[in-house]
């Protein structure tokens, strides 16, 4: 089992980022959990009814189309086991697209599935706006090619502005309807950048600010009676 004590301080972080920890840790488990005769604890079954569930609360597309089988299914372990490979390729991939830019880039932003699937739909528009300009056939492939690209930028981990910025270029440059279309996307990603932004700066630790240090008391000076004026003792 993964319980919820193996989770405890994974809030806030990155839904790709959250799958590849559950799959590894179930990975582990399957490889490593025995009984006191060695027996393995964990099988390919076991594996994905923990990682299936975290593709889908994590939004991981590319494995929404499978589903758990039953134990009595004759083919349940097969099953199973060929899930295990495509959980462990993509487990990889989204370890691979991390390295490759530092986590916090400020020229980049996270996208979680739910912008990234509004994204996708409004690329799918521009897409069909292309294909109904009057524009000639190598131009319309062009801008097909950039909104392509756009949407590959924003399938990884982290989005690189510069990138979009970019591409948006190239297309407001082909057609400016397109452009004007595209206008949304990027408003959805600065809206991303900015909310990203706003839960850094809540989560910053909040600085106490040091209170002065206590002054040493003050100790008052004793009278040794040689401090009053001469005059008022003598008395002649």
């Amino acid at each position: 089992m993964i319980y919820e004590s193996d989770l405890e301080g994974r809030a806030g972080q990155l839904p790709e980022l959250q799958f590849r920890y559950i799959e590894q840790l179930a990975a582990k488990r399957r490889a490593s959990d025995r009984d006191d005769e060695g027996n393995m604890l964990w099988d390919d079954f076991d594996y994905m009814s923990h990682v299936q569930p975290a593709a889908e609360a994590f939004g991981i597309a590319e494995l929404h189309n499978w589903e758990l089988p039953s134990r009595g299914d004759e083919y349940c372990l097969e099953k199973c086991r060929n899930f295990r490979a495509e959980a462990t390729r993509i487990s990889a991939k989204i370890l691979y697209r991390y390295a490759t830019l530092p986590e916090k880039d400020p020229n980049t932003v996270a996208l979680d599935a739910e912008t990234k699937t509004k994204l996708r739909f409004h690329l799918h528009q521009i897409h069909t706006l292309i294909d109904n300009e009057q524009l000639p056939q190598w131009l319309k492939e062009e801008l097909h090619k950039a909104v392509s690209a756009l949407e590959q930028e924003f399938d990884k981990a982290r989005t690189r502005l510069g990138t979009v910025l970019e591409l948006f270029g190239k297309v407001w440059e082909g057609s400016q309807s397109v452009g004007d279309a595209l206008r949304t996307v990027i408003s959805i990603v600065q809206d991303a950048k900015k909310s990203e932004r706003e839960k850094s700066a809540l989560a910053a630790p909040v600085q106490q600010k040091q209170l002065p240090a206590p002054k040493a008391p003050t100790v008052a000076k004793k009278k040794n009676g040689f401090d009053k004026a001469l005059d008022d003792e003598i008395p002649f």
